[in-house]
């Protein structure tokens, strides 16, 4: 009787402590997805480090980037990576891949120091792999010197070790949209305000030299060098010179 007892509250607890982790691992779960959806990039210190990624309780995976964007640390590169870390994050969490078995985190050097000291860092930037339940590997470490930080190959890089596709999405670059239309709304502007002295621009002479000269360059065959890249001399005896 007394062993059945025992045994009975030995389930329990087993069952009990099980459960509980269960609803403490669905909670972070819920926490980092709320994160995930108002910054695809979750910044991490030491003590959220310690509880969402060094802790066992964690059936998820984090992709986690570890950098020093303090002017006085020097990192000449930690911007610029940054900026390619967010543009895979942020394709991430607007994919058809967007799920809670994968977050994207960041760890600066000012706000967690332990960390580095914690996995024996002494550069950045680095990128790490953290896999489900377990410590990352040698491999889970990308190497930037060879594989370079561009988003591409952090996506084709994650690929390989997550099993998750993402597609890149680059946000478009209106500094360059804006530059051509400032040149064109000048070159427009210097047309108008010296319209007197391009009259020139209106002889039918000119057109239709301009045209014709269009028309010769056209039948000539140089369209079809430029198309065909065909060699200068004929490579076999019996070739043709083009």
């Amino acid at each position: 009787m007394k062993h059945s007892v025992c045994l009975f509250f030995i389930c329990s607890w087993i069952i009990l402590n099980v459960l509980g982790q269960q609803d403490v691992l669905s909670e972070k779960i819920r926490q980092l997805t709320t994160w995930s959806l108002k910054k695809p990039v979750i910044r991490l210190n030491t003590e959220r480090f310690n509880d969402y990624v060094k802790t066992s309780q964690r059936d998820y995976a984090m992709m986690i980037m570890f950098t020093a964007l303090a002017p006085q640390r020097q990192c000449s590169i930690c911007k610029q990576a940054r900026d390619e870390f967010e543009i895979v994050a942020q394709s991430y969490r607007y994919s058809s891949a967007f799920s809670n078995s994968l977050f994207f985190a960041m760890v600066d050097f000012d706000e967690g120091s332990d960390v580095f000291q914690y996995l024996k860092l002494n550069t950045a930037p680095v990128f790490i792999h953290f896999p489900p339940k377990m410590k990352p590997k040698k491999s889970d470490f990308m190497d930037i010197s060879r594989t370079g930080f561009s988003a591409e190959q952090m996506a084709k890089w994650i690929h390989d070790h997550a099993d998750v596709e993402i597609q890149i999405f680059r946000p478009p670059n209106y500094t360059k949209f804006a530059l051509i239309a400032l040149i064109i709304t000048m070159i427009l502007g210097l047309l108008y305000v010296k319209r007197d002295s391009f009259k020139f621009l209106c002889s039918n002479i000119l057109w239709g030299l301009f045209v014709i000269g269009i028309v010769c360059y056209f039948i000539s065959g140089q369209t079809w060098n430029l198309i065909n890249s065909p060699p200068l001399m004929p490579q076999h005896k019996h070739d043709m010179v083009k």
